[in-house]
């Protein structure tokens, strides 16, 4: 069986990379595309020598701007110039695109969603106020993107119909899929290199700091938890770049340090040293947080999506209910008071995500193909 594999933008190493990599082993032979290739962010996972082809249109736009969303106009030109006329499984890892792929009708195309795409969906508006654009050509841009982005919901509400198998990967995602496409889903949560973290020595309340993983964007809400900090004077680390920091950085009190990884060793000795994971923001699946209760961490997050699914209030979790952060502070010192008083249990927080290690999605994700398949 000749088979290919596609995931839209490969230049980060986060979650939905790894999932592609969880795909590529249990398809070694598949052949790779992908719409943009960052070497150097990305090689020691996907060398060059892994990459079957990568549209030039999209990859000349990037290599000018170095900046992935100014290639939206061009997506769905080049997805559609990808011949997968030859195979016989076509396996699309989207965010946003990737479903895009035109297959003939003996070939079996299965979508695993991430999510549906957020620049044109739930979060569109605030992908535009992150474009980091100047004030003198705000106007004409933001017609600019308003017409594109028009476009791009009509196109992807009709590119949907072209995959046979959806899987979803999450509750949460499932719902957006319902919601934007019209139709049903499987469903196989992601998988989580939980191995590769190892429990600290230090017991939580001797440790230094609290700390965040995410991009810096608007929508992932990261400011909530940096007003929260500079009220309460307790140390937090924020691990992650983008169109925010500025910002984050300007309103930021000195107790709070803005750092970036190059590897995940650092951030594996970033974790040894923190207290709690942070997440302020309603995710669709959020891979970060099972990686530190795999570091033995609690997790402080908001009540709403992948978290709640997946995950049990008092065993590892501390939520918080309102997502402006009305209620951070108060429900926060409960968290940090528990931590002080020993009331989580490594042992059990790390149990909890052994659950969603590679190898269980990894089975979940060929019995669900082999539904379709045999």
């Amino acid at each position: 069986m000749k088979v290919a594999v596609i995931h839209e933008m490969l230049i980060k190493l986060w979650g939905a990379e790894n999932v592609t990599l969880d795909i590529l082993e249990m398809f070694p032979d598949a052949d790779l595309y992908t719409l943009i290739y960052d070497e150097k962010k990305v090689w020691s996972k996907f060398p060059p020598s892994r990459i079957k082809h990568v549209p030039k249109i999209t990859q000349r736009v990037y290599n000018l701007i170095k900046n992935q969303r100014f290639t939206l106009p061009f997506m769905a030109r080049a997805i559609e110039s990808i011949d997968f006329s030859s195979y016989d499984l076509v396996i699309a890892s989207s965010s946003a695109f990737a479903h895009w792929c035109i297959t003939k009708p003996e070939t079996c195309f299965v979508a695993y969603y991430h999510s549906p795409s957020r620049y044109i969906w739930d979060y569109t508006f605030e992908h535009r106020r992150d474009m980091n654009y100047r004030s003198l050509f705000k106007k004409p841009l933001l017609l600019f993107l308003s017409i594109v982005f028009q476009k791009l919901r009509i196109w992807d509400y009709l590119a949907w119909q072209r995959h046979d198998v959806a899987i979803a990967a999450s509750k949460q995602v499932q719902q957006r899929i319902a919601k934007y496409y019209r139709r049903e889903s499987e469903l196989v949560y992601p998988g989580v290199y939980v191995n590769d973290f190892e429990i600290g020595e230090n017991p939580l309340k001797e440790r230094d700091h609290y700390v965040i993983l995410s991009a810096l964007t608007e929508f992932k809400k990261v400011d909530v938890s940096v007003k929260a900090f500079t009220k309460m004077w307790h140390k937090l680390k924020i691990v992650g770049e983008w169109a925010q920091r500025s910002y984050l950085e300007s309103i930021a009190w000195p107790n709070i340090e803005f750092v970036w990884y190059k590897d995940h060793e650092k951030l594996k000795e970033i974790y040894k040293e923190a207290r709690g994971f942070i997440m302020s923001w309603r995710d669709d699946y959020g891979i970060a947080p099972i990686e530190a209760m795999a570091a033995w961490m609690p997790v402080f997050a908001l009540n709403q999506g992948w978290l709640v699914e997946t995950n049990v209030a008092w065993l590892s979790w501390e939520f918080f209910d309102d997502p402006e952060g009305k209620d951070f502070i108060p429900k926060f010192e409960r968290f940090h008071a528990d931590i002080e008083e020993g009331k989580f249990d490594r042992i059990k927080i790390r149990n909890h995500a052994l659950k969603f290690r590679k190898e269980r999605f990894i089975a979940e994700f060929r019995q669900t193909l082999d539904k379709y398949l045999n």
